[in-house]
């Protein structure tokens, strides 16, 4: 039987999640119609073998990709060019599915022609498995369900989360798309390089991704963005290289104001970074160049900034940066923090 989907694992030292994360889809009863590629990214834990084990019992549903270590957009592209179902998807190895909205939407691939088909998710916190509110920017407070909509119709809504997407593996394939590798927070390189591709959407409220969040080591806790730091920063300058590759291309409007609206939330997570330190010169130096930077070189991304305190930075050159950053430190619990050690421009890992 055709696969429908595949479900790319990027793994690494996860040995205390991926049993829980394969159990998810495979005891959810579509077991022939699913490929689920567990890429070990060089894990120095049991995540090997657990992989390994996993493959033997599911054999025909379960397969396992073994690579040097490269980082998440390197498993992320393994995955990719080993696809053979009809749609993919990424789950990371620490997170889950819900049987019930996993089947639901496997059965709905079936017969599914659109380019993208975009799911809900949960935010489950570690330990308590508290639900999280949604985000008030969810897309799917703004668009009808089982609905299809062209890409031009949705330019304008929130940016869609990479929990969220189900490509044609054909797109991804076709169209060479590749991740960076060996560097944090590529997740949106996978949201947003397709989409010049993307010509229909269809969305459906299966809440299908469980994404758990509150784990020290994870890369969106703020210790550890303040670590990768020039990461975020390196993401975010290929997102507007993309950008104006894009607009020299004659891109169509609602490309280009869908990346508009994701670049906007880049800066104001990079500002909240570089704020989430004890005030220094040059970091508020760095606030002051980014925003002199977006406002005169991209006025549309700069009006769609969606943080008050980050525009009153920008539109000030900084007034006002050490009690915006206290303030940002309070609310983050963030303490004294050794500055050298996540020195902007160097590479920790």
């Amino acid at each position: 039987m055709e696969k429908v989907l595949t479900i790319i694992v990027p793994s690494y030292n996860v040995e205390q999640y991926i049993e829980k994360c394969v159990n998810s889809m495979v005891e959810a009863g579509c077991n022939e119609e699913i490929e689920v590629i567990l890429v070990n990214d060089g894990s120095t834990d049991s995540t090997h073998d657990l992989a390994e084990a996993f493959a033997r019992k599911y054999h025909g549903t379960v397969r396992v990709i073994n690579k040097q270590n490269g980082g998440h957009g390197s498993a992320i592209n393994a995955g990719i060019l080993a696809a053979t179902g009809k749609y993919l998807r990424i789950l990371d190895g620490d997170d889950w599915v819900d049987g019930e909205a996993f089947a639901q939407l496997v059965e709905k691939l079936r017969t599914a022609t659109e380019d993208v088909i975009v799911t809900r998710y949960n935010t489950v916190q570690d330990v308590t498995w508290k639900v999280m509110p949604e985000d008030r920017y969810d897309i799917y407070h703004y668009i009808d369900c089982d609905k299809p909509y062209t890409f031009g119709e949705i330019a304008d809504m929130p940016y869609i989360r990479i929990h969220q997407l189900n490509y044609r593996t054909d797109l991804m394939q076709a169209n060479d798309i590749t991740i960076d590798e060996k560097c944090f927070y590529v997740d949106v390189e996978y949201a947003l390089y397709p989409m010049p591709y993307v010509h229909t959407l269809r969305f459906y409220d299966l809440p299908v991704y469980q994404y758990r969040v509150g784990r020290p080591k994870q890369s969106m806790n703020i210790n550890r963005m303040q670590q990768y730091v020039s990461d975020h920063r390196l993401v975010m300058t290929r997102i507007f290289e993309f950008y104006d590759r894009e607009k020299e291309a004659d891109t169509s409007n609602a490309l280009l104001k869908y990346l508009e609206y994701e670049l906007s939330r880049l800066v104001v997570t990079q500002t909240r970074i570089w704020l989430s330190f004890p005030p220094m010169t040059r970091y508020r130096d760095f606030i002051r160049e980014l925003g002199e930077s977006v406002r005169a070189n991209y006025p549309k991304v700069y009006s769609k900034l969606p943080n008050r305190a980050v525009r009153f930075l920008f539109r000030f050159k900084c007034l006002g940066y050490r009690p915006i950053s206290w303030l940002v430190r309070k609310r983050y619990g963030v303490g004294k923090i050794d500055a050298a050690s996540t020195e902007d421009g160097n590479k920790k890992e």
